[in-house]
Order: C-alpha cells, then structure tokens, then sequence
C-alpha cells in the first residue's frame, strides 16, 4: 500500500515535467517529423515548438481541472472528520484550602501545584 501510494504521489508530483522527458527522449523524432518550422533550418527550433504546443495542451487540462472542482465545491464546504470534545475539570487547579493551623506553620511552608511541574536540569 506505501508503495502504490508512493507511486501515486510521485506521478502526481511529476506530471508536469512528462512532455519535456518525452521531448528529450524523442529529440530526433521530433525534430525531423513533429516540428513545425522543420523546412526553415534558420529559426533553429529543433522541435521546441512541438514541447511548447505540449505544455500548453497540459496546462490547459490542468487549469480546466481546476476550474471544475473549484466550481463544484464553491459555497459547499464539507466536514470530513469532527470530534467534539469537552474540558472535564482537568486543567483547572483545586483552591488551596484555607483551615486552621498554627500561622508560624503556616509561613514557612506552603505548596503550590504549578511549582510541581518537572523541569530538566540546567547545563
């Protein structure tokens, strides 16, 4: 499944890239038979044409693709995945306790929670 999917995605990725590796792989082909100005030797375009007219024709496609999945999906937004939640009284500290005790005690010793939390030493 990674595979496919890596497969997939990479395809993807590289779709744009497909008429320039298939203008060079069928340079001479092209150059000879495909080329538009292949009788006027002095433009030298050597079938770049041919690539422009490819490059047009993909972007096209992709920029119609666009137009009609932006088009479908406008005003329309859909939830995939939605889990509500609520806040149980985990994060919220309990009051300290105010009782009776001797108030010299009291002074030298108090506990706080937040100063509980652990911290790594420092270097």
């Amino acid at each position: 499944m990674k595979k496919a999917t890596f497969i997939l995605s990479f395809l993807i990725l590289f779709k744009p890239v497909i008429p320039v590796l298939e203008y060079m792989a069928f340079y001479d082909y092209i150059k000879t038979e495909l080329c538009v100005n292949r009788d006027k030797p002095k433009l030298q375009c050597n079938g770049k044409c041919y690539l422009m007219k490819k490059l047009a024709e993909s972007s096209e496609s992709e920029s119609d693709n666009d137009k009609n999945n932006s088009s479908t999906s406008s005003g329309e937004l859909q939830i995939v995945f939605f889990q509500e939640f609520s806040i149980n009284n985990l994060f919220i500290l309990p009051k300290e306790e105010k009782s009776k005790v001797l108030s010299s005690y009291s002074n030298i010793y108090k506990f706080s929670f937040i100063d509980c939390i652990f911290h790594p030493p420092l270097v």
